[in-house]
């Protein structure tokens, strides 16, 4: 059985308390894909201290993770994130990018990121799908998922369409090209990391917007349809000759 390689552009990490209780991203998402039964050999590249592929051809496909940071803000290795983000695109390796990943890659398509007017997104929210693709699988007419975001993509790039949104998130799942997928969510969220992180941003948080985000944490989500189709869409199978 060959694994199926995954490229994890890994743009933050999880640190101090947080990290000593959840691990970090690339743990985090190991473990939670863990769950689909998925044969993935994850192979990380800390964006954030300049390592990337080589060549997009160095893996079957690429996950790129969420960030604290703005994809607009003049952090040096964003740049060469995104020039490499057009290069995979380029070669047709399946792609998806998520939070922070879903926006850099629109904003290297063409796209524009803000921060947004109507201000956080937090807790776990529904979106409406708008388009079912093949690869959305099993189908859903409405997706619950943990979201923690004040950016979102505010002009898409030329031939995107949206396939989730909400009014709060007009561009919550986002199909840049054949091959490259965003999704503002964070399916590798469990309710207790969520919980955890908005309450150590406690005293940065409009009171309601925080009060609001901690009373959503006991609705059910839809990580796990996600999961499936984020590797539906790269490709994936449990084993791969």
């Amino acid at each position: 059985m060959t694994r199926y390689r995954l490229g994890f552009l890994l743009c933050d990490h999880v640190t101090g308390a947080l990290g000593a209780r959840f691990g970090d991203y690339p743990a985090m998402f190991e473990q939670a894909f863990a769950t689909t039964g998925a044969a993935l050999d994850w192979r990380v590249y800390d964006a954030t201290a300049g390592q990337l592929p080589a060549h997009p051809q160095d893996c079957d496909g690429y996950l790129v993770s969420g960030s604290r940071h703005g994809a607009y803000e003049p952090w040096p290795w964003i740049a060469p994130l995104e020039q490499r983000l057009r290069d995979i695109v380029a070669a047709g390796r399946p792609l998806v990018g998520i939070c922070f990943g879903h926006q850099v890659l629109a904003q290297a398509l063409g796209g524009e990121v803000r921060q947004a007017a109507q201000g956080w997104g937090l807790g776990i929210k529904a979106y409406t799908v708008t388009t079912t693709e093949a690869f959305m699988q099993p189908p859903l007419a409405r997706v619950h998922v943990p979201v923690c975001h004040q950016d979102q993509v505010t002009r898409l790039p030329p031939a995107a369409r949206v396939l989730a949104a909400s009014e709060h998130c007009p561009c919550f799942a986002v199909r840049y090209t054949e091959h490259a997928l965003g999704i503002q969510g964070h399916p590798e969220f469990s309710p207790d990391y969520l919980g955890a992180l908005i309450d150590s941003r406690r005293d940065t948080l409009p009171p309601p917007v925080r009060d609001s985000a901690v009373a959503s944490l006991a609705t059910s989500h839809d990580n796990d349809a996600v999961k499936r189709w984020i590797l539906c869409f790269l490709g994936v199978t449990e084993a791969r000759t």
